[in-house]
C-alpha cells in the first residue's frame, strides 16, 4: 500500500516499525507536523489505528467480514484513507480540555460518514460557564 501511494509527507527518520510478542507496531509521522502521526498496532486477531486523537478498532477472525474483505485488508485500507486525507477528526473542547472526539470518512463528493466517537470523563464536563468549541482536523501524507 505504501509503495502504491508513495506518501511524500512521511518523515522516514521519525517513522518506525517494531515487532514484539503481541504483534507489530507501525508509526508514520508527518514530515511537517510531527504532532500528526498514524499509529497502527496489529495483533493476531485485532488492530487499532490512531490518528489526530481518534482511534478505530478492528476485530477479526479467520472468517471474512460483512463487506467481503478480511479485517486485515480493512486495516490497510483505513490507513490508506488517512494517508490520502479522507479521514476527518472533530474534537470538542471546553476550555483546553477535550470532551469528545468523533471521526468521519469523507467520500469523493465531500459527504461525511461517521465512523465512531469517544467521550472523555473529565472535570471540564462540569465547567458549564466555559463555552464549548469544536476543532476539525484532516491531514494528507501524499
Amino acid at each position: 500500500m505504501l509503495d502504491s501511494l508513495q506518501p511524500g509527507r512521511v518523515d522516514p527518520r521519525r517513522s518506525s516499525v517494531g515487532f514484539d510478542a503481541p504483534g507489530v507496531e507501525v508509526r508514520l509521522v508527518h514530515l511537517h507536523r510531527q504532532d500528526r502521526s498514524i499509529l497502527v498496532t496489529v495483533g493476531d486477531s485485532d488492530a487499532t489505528v490512531a490518528t489526530l486523537g481518534a482511534r478505530e478498532h478492528f476485530f477479526g477472525s479467520a472468517d471474512v467480514e460483512d463487506d467481503g474483505r478480511p479485517w486485515t485488508a480493512q486495516v490497510v485500507d483505513f490507513v490508506a484513507e488517512i494517508l490520502r486525507g479522507e479521514i476527518e477528526v472533530e474534537t470538542t473542547y471546553r476550555g483546553r480540555a477535550p470532551l469528545s472526539v468523533e471521526h468521519f470518512s469523507i467520500d469523493a463528493t465531500g459527504r461525511r460518514r461517521s465512523l465512531g466517537s469517544t467521550g472523555f470523563l473529565t472535570a471540564a464536563r462540569f465547567f458549564f460557564w466555559r463555552s464549548k468549541r469544536t476543532e476539525t482536523a484532516r491531514a494528507s501524507w501524499l
